[in-house]
């Protein structure tokens, strides 16, 4: 090996080399010991060798190096493949590839696979100088290219988990907006319609539909959509079932509707997740009784992996709220009846108050038919309107068929059955104007009533009702203390006490229903 070294190439150190990590490989002790030794006479910091390419790749793996000097042609793994191993790993590291037979061939071979520079063996110290001169500022850039790249791959890492963030974040308040939405919605047809107008909002989707499977007639009920307007509200889909006995949908009902079918059996129990169409069912207790049905996504092609999610998450928690409100319904349904039967077994004790509730909430309903009342009033009147008086409940027998005038106390004492009422029912569920039906219908226009004392506007609307036709009842009624008055006796004093004891809107009302049917219901 020729090597020529003078004083002056001795103590010429380049910027930065104490700083460098260098790592020779050649299978030839002789070319390792004095490569390592004109490294380290200029100024390398840590110049370590591996004496073939096995040791230079555990070497690669443990420790960076800034420059690697490896023999092109050693046994088992070659200075190519040690080369290529380099590059793979992504890091800032200058090769420089040891050969005693160039050629263009080689040259080219290495450069493509990442090679820096060549050394031509037998080489002088002053060729590894000039070799390190030349990397030197490739490798400073080779390194700021490095670094740039890493700090645009932070970037992209960042941006791609502010994006994941955004998702989860979306994903959740997405969740917890179901969640509230759902918790605020007492009635079955509300939910439905909910259902669908979140599932196409969450996804973006054009269509949206529910529909209620119909065991009876084996088909599928609309209940309700959005985006189909030629689907009316009752449109049917036939049902089919296969060798197993489970429900397939009609394909022409998704080609007529939704413009697409893939050609798959669409099972009423399981969900079908295509591109542009989502079918998901709503089960309860495991045993399908409705399918979701969202499609024709706008802005994009096809739904997503989130989407997906989005709508099984409503599906499933739409339907056990519709599996707590039938649950609830019933056994708000049995204790109101048993509520009822209470009622009429304590007005069958009395022969002067038999079926004084239902005749008090038909005549009720009348009125709030004549004034226009909405759906939901009405219900709320058959709902609480026969129980008007269970408070009575809690009043003795002996004050409430009492002959004479009470005394002070004994009226108080009856005048308390609207609260004791209100507290019998409070656990039901009912809603604010349902209880207020119960507690304020023996309230008076002009304030003198009570419990409360309230006044006009004031009274609720539905106890105003009420108050007209108890107040009816009571006089066309017989009493311990005297007998039912005359019809036209009634009248008189339902019109001198419109204005002072009843609503005079409400009494209006009830005088139009006379004039058309001058009868009490009896």
């Amino acid at each position: 090996m020729q090597v020529e070294t003078s004083k002056e190439d001795q103590t010429l150190i380049l910027p930065d080399l104490e700083t460098l990590n260098v790592l020779v490989v050649d299978d030839e002790p002789t070319i390792r010991e004095t490569l390592q030794l004109f490294l380290q006479n200029l100024g390398i910091g840590n110049a370590q060798t591996a004496h073939n390419g096995e040791k230079a790749l555990q070497e690669i793996t443990r420790h960076r190096f800034d420059y690697v000097f490896v023999d092109l042609i050693m046994p088992d793994i070659n200075g190519m493949e040690v080369l290529k191993k380099i590059t793979a790993y992504h890091q800032p590291t200058s090769v420089i590839i040891m050969t005693g037979y160039p050629s263009m061939e080689v040259v080219i071979d290495a450069m493509h696979n990442g090679a820096s520079d060549f050394l031509v063996k037998p080489f002088r110290f002053q060729d590894v100088k000039l070799i390190l001169e030349r990397i030197q500022r490739l490798h400073l850039l080779m390194k700021k290219n490095w670094l740039l790249n890493q700090e645009l791959e932070k970037k992209k890492e960042l941006e791609e988990l502010n994006i994941q963030l955004e998702k989860r974040i979306r994903l959740q308040t997405t969740m917890y907006s179901i969640v509230d939405s759902l918790s605020k919605i007492s009635h079955s047809e509300d939910l439905y319609h909910y259902a669908v107008q979140k599932a196409a909002e969450s996804c973006n989707a054009k269509k949206a539909c529910f529909m209620l499977y119909d065991q009876v007639n084996s088909s599928l009920l609309i209940l309700a959509q959005q985006g189909l307007e030629e689907m009316n509200q009752g449109t049917q889909a036939a049902l089919k079932s296969n060798s197993e006995g489970k429900m397939i949908l009609d394909e022409h009902f998704i080609e007529t509707y939704f413009g697409k079918s893939n050609g798959k059996n669409v099972f009423l129990d399981k969900p079908n997740c295509d591109d542009n169409l989502m079918i998901i069912p709503f089960k309860i207790r495991d045993e399908p009784f409705g399918i979701l049905m969202v499609g024709d996504v706008e802005g994009k092609n096809r739904f997503e992996e989130e989407d997906e999610f989005v709508l099984r998450f409503l599906a499933e928690k739409a339907a056990l709220n519709i599996e707590n409100m039938t649950l609830y319904d019933k056994i708000k349904k049995n204790f109101i009846a048993s509520l009822m039967s209470l009622a009429s077994a304590i007005e069958a004790k009395d022969p002067y108050t038999q079926q004084h509730s239902s005749r008090v909430t038909e005549f009720a309903l009348k009125i709030a038919h004549r004034m226009g009342c909405t759906h939901d009033d009405v219900q709320r009147i058959k709902s609480s309107g026969p129980l008007h008086d269970i408070g009575k409940i809690g009043i003795k027998d002996s004050i409430l068929n009492k002959p004479s005038q009470l005394t002070e106390e004994e009226s108080d004492h009856i005048k308390s059955h609207p609260l004791i009422g209100e507290t019998i029912v409070s656990h039901l569920g009912l809603d604010t104007m349902e209880l207020a039906i119960i507690r304020n219908h023996h309230e008076r226009w002009d304030g003198n009533g009570y419990p409360d004392g309230l006044m006009e506007e004031n009274i609720p609307k539905l106890s105003r009702i009420l108050s007209v036709a108890d107040s009816l009842d009571a006089m066309n009624s017989n009493r311990a203390y005297r007998e039912s008055l005359p019809f036209s006796v009634c009248i008189d004093e339902l019109k001198r006490s419109s204005g002072t004891q009843f609503d005079p809107e409400v009494v209006e009302a009830a005088l139009a229903i006379f004039s058309s049917s001058p009868v009490f219901p009896h």
